[in-house]
Parts: structure tokens; C-alpha cells; sequence
């Protein structure tokens, strides 16, 4: 538990790096559009973990980083940063903590903390295990997720996400796959006078856990949305 408080403080430190996102004055109505599809993308976790369910006893405490591809070239990336020079990746820790319940649910809490772009992200979700899987067949869970975002420059931003996952574990190693459907909604509060909008975002993903020590998972995962790919990384405390 000491190794991951550590880690803790490590990730939240690297947000004093954050970065210059500001919608500029040139930035048009459909830019702003297609901004917050990527944006909604990048804020909103990905499951970082297999299907299966925690189980009534089950507690999962894990430390996550996640790396987030853009256009930073696209004219929509180029309008939204103070000196027009943007960051081509969008880099994001969190702390996520999740709660096995009876009858195959769980739920959980995350907060996520940009750390070359300024903005906290806070989600609630809810999974069920449509099937809990065994010796011979794979764990299929459905998902649920609020994340309401603050910090960023001139845009207040909420997404929501519903998500279908499959994986199948084989002695230690855990692969895994979903999709999710990520759906943004978004205003602009500084003095652009744009109208609010809304995008929708279908997102895959693959994964692979590893528990090499009892209580202790490790986790590799990457995923696209739209022209956005990201890459994460998970370290937990598993019992």
C-alpha cells in the first residue's frame, strides 16, 4: 500500500506541467464541434481491466496513466491553444477505486488529472457481469459512466459512456475487448459566442492483464475512437 501511495503522489505531481488549452477567437462553430469529440475522448476512462466481475468481496485500488493521440496539426487543435502549438498527445493519470457488490455488480469512482493539459476529470460508473464466466466461457459485463469534467479554459464539459466487454482468463493473463459508445456534451463560457454542442464517439479497445503476485494486477491496454488512439497503463491493489 506504501508503494502506491507513493505512485500516487508521483502521477498527481506531473500536473504541474499542465499545459495552454484556450479557445481562440479564430475557432469556428464546427471546429468547436469536432474539438469536443476528442476532447470527450480523452477525459472519459477507459475500463483498464477484463470483464469479469470483482465479486461481493472484491476491492480494486489502482494508480493509471493514459496517453492520447491527436491532430495537434488540425486546424480545430491549432484554435484552441494559446500559441497555436499544440501538444501532439494529450497525457492523463488517474486514481481509480472499484467495489465488488452481489449479483455480479460492481462500482466505481475515478478521478483523472491532465498533466500537459489543464483539466480534472471526475467519473462515477456502474458494471454488471451479463455473464460471469468459468473454466470454459468468457466473462461479458456491461457498462455505465458519468464523468463531469473542470478546468478547462472556456468549455464546461460532461460525457457519458455505455460500454459492452468480453475476456477470457488463461492462468495469469486476462485478455480482453469492448466498445463503448462516448457521448459528449459541451458550452462555451468565455466570449466566443458559440452554441453548445454534442458528439457522439464509438471507441474500441483491447487489453491484456497480468497478476504475476497474488493481489497485485498489471494492465496494458490501447483503443480508438475516431482519428483519437490511446495507450494506458495500470498498477493495482486487487482483493
Amino acid at each position: 500500500m506504501k508503494k502506491v501511495l507513493v505512485l500516487v503522489s508521483m502521477l498527481f505531481c506531473a500536473t504541474a506541467f499542465a499545459g495552454d488549452f484556450q479557445l481562440m477567437p479564430t475557432l469556428t462553430q464546427s471546429q468547436f464541434s469536432s474539438l469536443i469529440k476528442d476532447i470527450g475522448l480523452a477525459v472519459t476512462p477507459t475500463p483498464n481491466g477484463p470483464a469479469e466481475p470483482l465479486g461481493v468481496l472484491g476491492f480494486d485500488v489502482a494508480v493509471e496513466t493514459q496517453l492520447t493521440t491527436i491532430d495537434n496539426k488540425s486546424d480545430k487543435w491549432e484554435n484552441s491553444w494559446d500559441n497555436a502549438d499544440p501538444n501532439n498527445t494529450i497525457w492523463a493519470n488517474r486514481v481509480h477505486v472499484q467495489k465488488g457488490l452481489p449479483f455480479g455488480f460492481d462500482i466505481g469512482a475515478s478521478i483523472t488529472k491532465g498533466a500537459n493539459m489543464d483539466f480534472t476529470a471526475y467519473t462515477i460508473e456502474g458494471k454488471y457481469a451479463i455473464l460471469e464466466g468459468s473454466v470454459l466461457t468468457p466473462a461479458i459485463s456491461a457498462k455505465l459512466a458519468y464523468t463531469k469534467v473542470t478546468g478547462l479554459e472556456d468549455v464546461n464539459l460532461q460525457t457519458g459512456l455505455a460500454g459492452l466487454y468480453i475476456s477470457k482468463g488463461f492462468l495469469i493473463l486476462t485478455p480482453y475487448a469492448g466498445i463503448e459508445d462516448v457521448y459528449t456534451i459541451a458550452s462555451e463560457d468565455g466570449d466566443l459566442s458559440l452554441d453548445d454542442e454534442s458528439a457522439n464517439a464509438i471507441r474500441g479497445m483491447v487489453g491484456l492483464q497480468v497478476c504475476p503476485f497474488p493481489f497485485v494486477v498489471l494492465n496494458i491496454e490501447a483503443a480508438r475512437g475516431g482519428a483519437v488512439n490511446q495507450f494506458g497503463l495500470k498498477a493495482a491493489i486487487r482483493f
